[in-house]
């Protein structure tokens, strides 16, 4: 799929400007000069300029290019659903992460990806495993960012 740069441009802009707009939302800290909206605000304030200069560019240009357009690959079956399953994963673990928890959740994400993009089952397996617990490892033990356990909340660690 080919995206012209001045629609790539429009979008990261408002992404852009959303977040910044959601970061002023957030409470500040008590004796702090620096509030959790901070980085927030920075990331969408880079998006911004980013879209900008992306959508200069393409206004520059003598001819432009068309807004959006598909490869004859988007024809096939496959192709499509490894494009769709990628936002449609993240919705799903926003669905079901908490009845079920990261590490299920991010097994079976990663392993449906994992399939659809044609790995092979006997390396998807260990590699959706493995990914899963170093994943949970990193946000939950060094990070210490609270995960949800779902079902596995009895064994708990």
């Amino acid at each position: 799929m080919k995206i012209s740069n001045l629609l790539a441009g429009l979008l990261i802009g408002l992404a852009g400007i959303a977040i910044i707009w959601y970061a002023q939302t957030l409470p500040l800290m008590p004796g702090q000069d620096v509030g959790p909206g901070m980085f927030p605000t920075l990331i969408g304030a880079g998006l911004v300029i980013c879209a900008v200069l992306l959508a200069r560019r393409d206004l520059r240009a003598p001819a432009r290019s068309p807004w959006l357009s598909f490869p004859p690959e988007f024809r096939h079956a496959r192709t499509l659903a490894g494009f769709l399953l990628v936002p449609t994963s993240l919705i799903l673990y926003v669905w079901f992460s908490e009845s079920l928890g990261f590490i299920p959740a991010a097994f079976l994400l990663q392993l449906a990806l994992y399939l659809v993009f044609r790995v092979r089952l006997r390396t998807a397996i260990p590699v959706a495993i493995a990914g899963a617990l170093v994943i949970h490892f990193l946000f939950y033990k060094l990070l210490e960012v609270p995960l949800p356990w779902g079902i596995l909340d009895s064994i708990a660690w």
